[in-house]
């Protein structure tokens, strides 16, 4: 029997234009508008443009009863210890998880900024260390010793841990398109997050086992294929600058599944599959447009590939929230029923 179905969507990114208070208020109001539609989590991003992301988290929950934030976190930011400390206080005090998705890198000019030369895979095995001490920490409500390459503990002891009530155990999070992401989601008992091809592109075959998968996504939907195209090249057009610019972090970064994206994905016309707002700088992840019927109807192949936890990129408006619950409703639905071939609508909309 298939797992249950993890929504993520995403905080809102700062802007350096926006007044604070603004800010403040965008998260609250994306916050409560994912509460209102089903999700589960909020995605709060960390880098070097962003504010505080326990801040964010901490406005986050107190905007809503149940949404939990799943915090990017970063071991040159924070040491262990304070990241479990900051999880711990916040679940105690809003009552609910705080979940981690855990960055081994970042954007290449913060990384030289702290002056971290450490190679790709030598990241993962210190965010895997980094991991380890943080989960003991938040588990065992035990003093916690450790000796890895990284990172060393001896007797260190987070007591308000053993306070945590069994459902606010975080969930953990990381890229899993690098076979070094993998593995360390295997260690951590993490969730394993990658940024996909179409679904015909893996021929029906299950991803990896011995982990949970997920992906990351955009959505576009709406009752009929050609309105939600016209909202996408809309909402997401073409950037000349956007294009540079992501053209330039491709060829300079390490990451796995940002050379993967920025290779060529080829696929008829008229299918929800699209790079555009990746492409121009918009966005980090594909998105899918087009009608109820044919986002469904991707998902389920995603569903079949095994994949249950779905990061979202953050619906803009209530309508985009609504059409995002409506198609993965009706996804589960016809999944649960086998009965995913005889979906109605079959994609016979070609793009604008």
């Amino acid at each position: 029997m298939a797992s249950e179905l993890t929504i993520i969507g995403g905080c809102p990114t700062f802007d350096d234009n926006m007044p604070s208070s603004k800010y403040m208020e965008e998260i609250k109001k994306s916050a409560m508008r994912s509460e209102r539609y089903g999700f589960s989590a909020m995605l709060v991003y960390s880098d070097h443009q962003q504010f505080d992301p326990w801040l964010a988290a901490n406005c986050l929950m107190s905007s809503t009863k149940k949404i939990s934030p799943l915090v990017a976190v970063q071991p040159l930011y924070a040491h262990p210890f304070t990241v479990a400390k900051l999880v711990a206080s916040l679940s105690l005090v809003h009552d609910r998880p705080v979940h981690l998705n855990f960055i081994s890198g970042g954007f290449p000019h913060d990384l030289e900024a702290l002056c971290d030369e450490t190679s790709h895979d030598r990241r993962y095995e210190r965010v895997a260390e980094y991991g380890e001490i943080v989960r003991n920490l938040l588990s065992s409500g035990r003093p916690v010793s450790y000796r890895g390459a990284n990172y060393q503990a001896s007797g260190l002891h987070l007591r308000m841990a053993a306070r945590l009530k069994p459902d606010c155990a975080p969930i953990f999070t990381i890229s899993g398109s690098s076979p070094a992401g993998m593995a360390v989601a295997r260690r951590l008992g993490a969730r394993a997050i990658e940024y996909l091809r179409p679904v015909r592109d893996y021929d029906g075959k299950p991803r990896p086992e011995g982990t949970e998968h997920g992906t990351r996504l955009g959505i576009v939907s709406r009752a009929k294929a050609q309105d939600a195209w016209s909202v996408a090249r809309s909402r997401y057009p073409d950037d000349e600058l956007g294009r540079e610019m992501r053209e330039y972090y491709i060829r300079v970064s390490d990451s796995v599944w940002v050379k993967e994206l920025g290779s060529e994905v080829t696929v008829p016309e008229g299918h929800p599959y699209w790079l555009g707002p990746y492409k121009n700088g918009h966005a980090s992840c594909p998105f899918l447009v087009g009608s109820r019927e044919d986002i469904a109807r991707e998902l389920i192949g995603y569903f079949k590939m095994g994949l249950r936890t779905f990061l979202l990129d953050d619906p803009p408006t209530d309508e985009d929230a609504f059409e995002i619950q409506s198609v993965f409703a009706m996804a589960e639905e016809a999944f649960a029923s086998g009965i995913s071939d005889n979906l109605p609508g079959q994609a016979d909309e070609a793009r604008l």
